[in-house]
């Protein structure tokens, strides 16, 4: 396949050289982390070969580390990089062998002798794009538009939606907070929310569990399972999900069967960054068929024209209303 600036990157295996393995996923790496990110093709390249996502992994792991000790290696007498702006990896893999290998001997240094706690990173997806973060454990995270993620070692505090991909780690727990419930998971892949309209979980693979003061015992979720917290109530719902289903938002698309048309309308804002909102005579309308986010058209005129509805301006949002009105 081809990303988006045109560069070819195998998607099959074969006799790839291992080099090639690491030149690939140097180029995913910067692409997943730049206004190019391409979900559906690093997704691909990942299945293609089980030596893609060991090279990635070891490159995220790396990456973050050199990030955490930063201070110390530009304190050293490894030369400086020509260009600040580019990437970590890039900017640090254009020193050469001898000074990498010596800043890896550093960086086990550093680590072997410091008990001192991991500093808060903080990851935003400002506007309406999506952003793909890779974490130095391996696990993976996509973040909705207008979505903000704090991690702390294995402490996350997620505001707006994401999905997680969470590599089983032995004697490794991670934990989210979504603001009065706490995600605890041992690797599984997962999305979650927590906005204005409440707290959601839904479990694509593997098992997690849910705690909160709300609950009387932690709520025990596995693959197809979801739990929803509406704002403003004590009430819990469990339910079921499609597990293929699960992050179906960051292929760009969302599918709905027989919604309610101002559920829809929640969903597309949320996953698009583009608000919607809906006239109250029209909320229950079922909707079914599928949304393109990311679309020239905007999804409210989409809706519209599926619906034979017409859109309004309301404030900074649209609004769908009954044609003619």
């Amino acid at each position: 396949m081809r990303g988006n600036d045109g560069e070819g990157i195998s998607t099959r295996t074969g006799s790839m050289s291992e080099q090639r393995v690491h030149e690939e996923a140097a180029t995913w790496f910067a692409r997943m982390a730049s206004d190019e990110a391409d979900w559906p093709g690093f997704t691909a390249w990942l299945e293609a070969d089980p030596r893609h996502g060991e090279a990635y992994d070891e490159l995220a792991l790396l990456d973050d580390d050199l990030s955490r000790h930063a201070d110390l290696l530009e304190g050293s007498s490894l030369p400086e990089p020509a260009n600040d702006d580019a990437p970590r990896w890039r900017r640090w893999a254009g020193f050469g062998g001898g000074a990498v290998a010596a800043g890896l001997a550093l960086l086990l240094a550093v680590q072997s002798s410091s008990d001192a706690p991991l500093p808060a990173r903080t990851f935003a997806a400002p506007g309406a794009k999506s952003a793909a973060i890779a974490l130095g454990d391996g696990t993976r995270v996509v973040l909705a538009p207008s979505s903000r993620l704090e991690v702390r070692g294995t402490q996350m505090a997620l505001s707006g939606a994401a999905w997680f991909d969470v590599p089983h780690r032995p004697g490794r727990e991670m934990k989210v907070d979504l603001g009065g419930y706490e995600i605890r998971d041992i690797g599984t892949t997962f999305t979650a929310v927590n906005d204005a309209r409440g707290v959601e979980v839904a479990v694509g693979e593997g098992r997690l569990s849910v705690a909160s003061d709300r609950l009387s015992t932690p709520v025990a979720l596995s693959a197809g399972r979801s739990l929803v917290a509406p704002a403003g109530s004590s009430a819990v719902r469990l339910g079921s999900v499609d597990p293929a289903g699960v992050g179906a938002w960051r292929t760009g698309r969302l599918s709905f069967a027989d919604t309610p048309l101002a559920v829809v309308a929640a969903e597309v804002s949320r996953y698009s960054g583009r608000q919607i909102a809906v006239d109250p005579a029209i909320a229950g309308e079922p909707f079914s068929g599928t949304i393109a986010l990311h679309d020239d058209v905007s999804p409210a005129e989409t809706l519209a024209r599926i619906m034979a509805l017409d859109v309004a301006s309301q404030g900074g949002a649209q609004r769908l209303v009954r044609r003619g009105r």
